[in-house]
């Protein structure tokens, strides 16, 4: 069963995007600001991530581009797939190459598991 690490301030999108995984057989952690994400991320008991799915606004874009950097520079493996209200954000950007996919939002349900799914087809 594939590891996704969700990351989102938004604790609504939060929760649906965690459930709406786990109905197709995803393991998911979750995590409402950065401070969290890296505190799961670093965890040697949840495992190595297979995937992680980041609002690049936490609220402030500087959150979610550190640790794009971050998450590479860890796990050169691990998918990372980005959300943004606002693909600009990332426009000249090199945390944009970083990133295996870069969903606008509101990202559709199919478009986000074919964005993970890439991984463990």
């Amino acid at each position: 069963m594939p590891n996704v690490l969700v990351v989102d301030d938004d604790g609504d999108g939060l929760e649906i995007r965690k459930l709406i995984l786990e109905r197709r057989g995803y393991a998911v952690t979750t995590a409402a600001d950065a401070e969290q994400a890296r505190a799961a991320f670093s965890s040697v008991s949840l495992g190595a991530f297979d995937a992680v799915i980041l609002d690049v606004r936490l609220p402030l874009i500087e959150d979610g581009l550190a640790l794009i950097r971050e998450f590479r520079a860890a796990s050169p493996r691990v998918r990372i797939v980005v959300l943004c209200g606002n693909r600009g954000d990332l426009d000249r950007r090199e945390e944009a190459s970083m990133a295996d996919e870069i969903l606008s939002k509101p990202a559709r349900v199919e478009a986000l598991l074919n964005a993970i799914a890439g991984e463990f087809s």
